[in-house]
C-alpha cells in the first residue's frame, strides 16, 4: 500500500510488532518518515497493522490500517489516525499539513482499491 501510494519503504518482508519501517517521500532530497509497528492484526477475515511515529517524523501519533472481509465477499479497508504535528516546521504549516495528511490517506486509499482489484 505505501509502495504503491507513491512512498519508499526501507523495510522488507511482513509488518511485525516492534518492527521499525523508515518510509520515504520526495525525489532527490527525500522526507524521512520513521515509524514503529506497535501492533499486528492477524486474524482469520481481518489483516493489518497500526505504527507509531519515531523522533524525527514530522508528525507525532499513531495510524492502522486494517482490511476486513466480510461474510459476503464484500472488502473493507479501515484508516484509523491521530497526530498532531511534530516538527517545527510542519507546526509552522498549519492546515498545510493537514491537507497533505489528507492526501495521503486518498494515495492508500486507491492503492489499495486497485490492488483488491487485480
Amino acid at each position: 500500500m505505501h509502495r504503491r501510494s507513491g512512498l519508499v519503504v526501507a523495510v522488507e518482508g511482513p509488518a511485525a510488532e516492534g518492527r521499525t519501517v523508515v518510509l520515504g517521500l520526495g525525489v532527490g532530497l527525500k522526507l524521512l518518515i520513521p515509524c514503529r509497528v506497535v501492533y499486528v492484526v492477524d486474524e482469520p477475515t481481518r489483516r493489518g497493522f497500526a505504527y507509531g511515529t519515531l523522533p524525527d517524523h514530522p508528525e507525532q501519533g499513531e495510524e492502522a490500517f486494517v482490511v476486513t472481509q466480510d461474510d459476503d465477499g464484500s472488502v473493507w479497508f479501515e484508516i484509523k489516525a491521530f497526530s498532531r504535528p511534530g516538527a517545527l516546521l510542519v507546526r509552522w504549516a498549519g492546515p498545510v499539513g493537514r491537507a497533505i495528511q489528507s492526501l495521503a490517506t486518498t494515495r492508500y486509499e486507491r492503492a489499495v482499491a486497485s490492488a483488491v482489484a487485480a
